[in-house]
C-alpha cells in the first residue's frame, strides 16, 4: 500500500513503493558489459589471424632476422645486449622484450617475425579502439570504435602491409604513446597522472627516439596552447593580472604535465647512460638530416603515397623493385581496385577529423587527447617531408607509422558520436515477440548507419580476402640449401643476406653481414662476438648481384682483389679461392684460410685518403 505521507519515497531513496526494483536493471547492464567485452575479444582475435595471414605474404629480411636474433640473446640472459651495435632504434623496452618471450614460445624461426609483427598490430588496434572510446556508452562507444576499426583495418598488400603489419618499426611506437593517452584520459585530472605519464614516455623514449616527435613535443605545444587560451580568455574579460594568474593557476595540470614531459627526456636519457656504463648496447645516430628544399614537392608526394597505402586507398597499380625481391609483387586486379576506392572514405574521415579538433585547438573546453593526437600527426608529417629520410621511395614512410593509428583514434574521438544522430527509422519486431498482450518491442535504427555497417562489411571482406593470398615462400632457401650440402658453415656476406640466412637455416649455415667494399664488421644490428676470429672461422663470402637497391650492400672492390692476391698462388697452390655459382643472383667464394684473422690487414690496407674503409 502506498505511504501517503509527502515526501515518502524521497526519503527512501527515490524509489516508488510500486516501481520496479533495481536489481534486474543492474544486471542486464552488467550482462551488457559483458557481452560488449566478449565482442571485443572476438574481433580482435578475429583481426590477429588475418594480420597474421597478411604478414606472411610479405617474405622476411635481414632487418627482422637481427631483430630476432637481439631478442633471443635478451632471451639468454644479455638483457642489455652487451656486445651489440643496434639501429638508431634500439626496441630495448618494447618490442624486444615482447619478440624475446615469442621466441621462447615459438623457437628461433622467420615465422616467429611474423607472428610478432601481428600482435604488435593487433596490440596497436585493440589499445587504439579503447582510446576511441574515450568515456562514451552504449551507441556512442560502439560508433567510435568502428569508425577507428575501420580505418585501421586494411593496410594495403605491398607497402601498406610492410609498414603496419611486417616491419618491426614505428608503427609498434604508437603502442605506448597511445597508452599513456590512454591513462591520460581514463584517470583524468589527478596529481599522480602526470607522474605516471613522465615514467612511460621514458619508457617509450627509451625505445625509439621518434617519442619526442609524435608525444612529447606534441605534449609540451598543446600544454602551451592550453595555457595561452586561458590567458587571453582572461585578459579578454578584463580580469587582470590577478585573474590571469588565477586562470594559469587553474590549468596546474597542463603545467604539471609539461614538467612531465621534460622529466621523461631526462629518465630516457639516464636511462641510456646506465645502459652504456653496465656495458649495453652501442646505438647509432639518428639520420636525420635537412634536405635540399627543392626536393619537398617530391617528398610531399612519396608521403601521400605511403599514406594512401597504409590507408588502404592507393588505387593506381604500381610496383616497386624493392617488394619485386625476391618474389614479385602481386598485380593488382579489378577487386583490388575497387576495394582501395572505397577504402577513400576513410581517409576523408581521418581529414574530416583532424579538421575537426584543428577548428577547436585554442578553445578552452577542447579535448586534450584529440589535440595530442593531432599535434603529433602534425609534427610527425612536417618533420619527415624536408627531410633526407624521405629521399627514398613510399616503403619509408614506416617513419610516419603512427600517423595512421593516431587518425583512426582522432577521427572516432571527434566524429563518431555525429553516427548515432541523424533521422531515426523505426523497426517492428515480429507479433511473435509479443507476450501477455503486450505491445510488440520495436527497434530504432539510424538511417546513416546502414550504408556505413554495408561499408564496414565490404572493408572486413576485402581484409579477410587479401589474407586469404598464398603465403610467400621463405627467401633464399635454393642459396641455404646449396651452402649447406657443400659444408659452408660460417661466412661473411651482404647485409640483406647475412642474418636472413642464419636465421633461416637455425644456423646450420650462418653468414655475418661486412661493409661492401672493405670487408669491415658491419655495425648494423650485429654483435662484436660475431667477427672475433678466435671464437669463429668464416672460410668464404656470399656475393649478390641482386638489382636495384640490395646492390648497394652486396660484398666487391678493392677488398676482394686483395684476398685474391694473398689466397692465390704463390703462397697458396692455384684453384685458390673457389668460385661457386648458386644459380640466380648469388655465387660463392672459398678460401682456404679464416677471413676474420684477414679483417685487420685489409683495413690497414685500404684505409687511405685514397681508399677510404668504411
Amino acid at each position: 500500500m502506498p505511504n501517503p505521507a509527502a515526501g515518502a519515497e524521497r526519503l527512501a531513496g527515490g524509489v516508488e513503493e510500486e516501481a520496479a526494483p533495481p536489481g534486474p536493471v543492474r544486471r542486464s547492464a552488467r550482462a551488457w558489459r559483458w557481452a560488449g567485452a566478449a565482442v571485443f575479444l572476438l574481433v580482435i582475435l578475429a583481426v590477429f589471424d588475418a594480420y597474421l595471414h597478411l604478414s606472411k605474404t610479405y617474405p622476411e629480411n635481414s632487418d627482422e632476422a637481427n631483430i630476432l636474433l637481439m631478442a633471443n640473446d635478451m632471451l639468454h640472459g644479455n638483457i642489455f645486449l652487451h656486445g651489440w651495435s643496434v639501429s638508431d632504434v634500439p626496441f630495448i623496452s618494447t618490442e624486444l622484450p615482447q619478440i624475446a618471450l615469442l621466441v621462447w614460445m615459438f623457437g628461433l624461426h622467420l615465422n616467429t617475425a611474423h607472428i610478432a609483427a601481428a600482435v604488435t598490430y593487433t596490440l596497436v588496434v585493440a589499445v587504439g579502439l579503447l582510446l576511441a572510446k574515450g568515456h562514451a556508452h552504449g551507441g556512442a562507444a560502439v560508433a567510435r570504435m568502428a569508425l577507428a576499426l575501420a580505418i585501421m583495418l586494411a593496410p594495403q598488400p605491398g607497402i601498406g602491409v610492410f609498414v603496419a603489419i611486417f616491419s618491426v618499426g614505428h608503427i609498434g611506437t604508437a603502442l605506448p604513446v597511445m597508452l599513456t593517452w590512454l591513462v591520460l584520459d581514463r584517470l583524468g585530472r589527478r596529481w599522480f597522472v602526470p607522474l605516471i605519464v613522465a615514467v612511460m614516455l621514458a619508457w617509450a623514449l627509451m625505445a625509439d627516439p621518434l617519442v619526442l616527435v609524435v608525444a612529447i613535443y606534441p605534449m609540451l605545444a598543446v600544454c602551451l596552447v592550453r595555457l595561452v587560451s586561458v590567458v587571453v580568455a582572461a585578459a579578454r574579460d578584463g580580469s587582470g593580472p590577478r585573474g590571469m594568474r588565477q586562470a594559469l593557476l587553474g590549468r596546474w595540470f597542463e603545467l604539471s604535465l609539461s614538467a612531465a614531459a621534460g622529466t621523461a627526456y631526462l629518465i630516457a636519457w639516464w636511462g641510456g647512460q646506465l645502459l652504456s656504463n653496465a656495458g649495453g648496447y652501442v646505438q647509432q645516430p639518428v639520420p636525420y638530416a635537412l634536405d635540399a628544399t627543392r626536393t619537398w614537392f617530391w617528398h610531399a608526394q612519396v608521403v601521400v603515397h605511403g599514406l594512401l597505402e597504409m590507408f588502404g586507398a592507393y588505387f593506381v597499380p604500381w610496383t616497386d623493385s624493392f617488394i619485386a625481391w625476391p618474389y614479385p609483387q602481386r598485380p593488382m586486379s579489378g577487386l583490388d581496385q575497387a576495394f582501395a576506392l572505397t577504402r577513400l572514405a576513410c581517409v576523408v574521415f581521418a581529414v574530416w577529423g583532424a579538421c575537426a579538433i584543428a577548428r577547436r585547438m585554442f578553445s578552452r573546453d577542447a579535448d586534450f587527447v584529440s589535440q595530442l593526437l593531432l599535434a603529433g600527426i602534425v609534427a610527425n608529417i612536417f618533420a619527415y617531408i624536408p627531410s633526407t629520410l624521405a629521399a627514398h621511395t613510399a616503403l619509408n614512410t614506416r617513419e610516419i607509422a603512427p600517423v595512421l593509428p593516431f587518425a583512426a583514434v582522432l577521427a572516432g574521438r571527434m566524429l563518431g558520436d555525429r553516427l548515432v544522430t541523424g533521422p531515426l527509422a523505426t523497426i517492428r519486431l515480429p507479433r511473435w515477440g509479443a507476450r501477455d498482450g503486450r505491445r510488440p518491442h520495436s527497434l530504432g535504427v539510424r538511417l546513416v548507419a546502414v550504408p556505413l555497417v554495408v561499408l564496414f562489411g565490404w572493408y572486413s571482406y576485402g581484409l579477410f580476402r587479401q589474407a586469404d593470398a598464398p603465403a610467400a615462400p621463405e627467401p633464399l632457401t635454393k642459396v641455404a640449401a646449396f651452402l649447406e650440402a657443400r659444408h659452408l658453415r660460417y661466412g661473411l656476406g651482404g647485409y640483406w643476406e647475412a642474418s636472413l640466412l642464419t636465421v633461416q637455416t637455425g644456423g646450420a649455415v650462418t653468414v655475418r653481414a661486412v661493409t661492401p667494399a672493405c670487408l669491415q664488421p658491419y655495425r648494423w644490428e650485429s654483435k662484436r662476438d660475431w667477427y672475433d676470429p678466435k671464437l669463429h672461422a668464416a672460410n668464404f663470402i656470399l656475393l649478390s648481384n641482386v638489382p636495384g637497391y640490395f646492390s648497394k650492400f652486396a660484398v666487391s672492390g678493392a677488398a676482394l682483389r686483395l684476398l685474391n692476391k694473398w689466397y692465390g698462388p704463390p703462397g697458396y697452390p692455384a684453384g685458390w679461392p673457389r668460385y661457386l655459382h648458386t644459380g640466380g643472383y648469388y655465387h660463392v667464394r672459398v678460401y682456404p684460410g679464416n677471413l676474420l684473422t684477414q679483417m685487420p690487414r685489409i683495413a690497414s690496407a685500404l684505409n687511405s685518403p685514397a681508399v677510404p674503409c668504411g
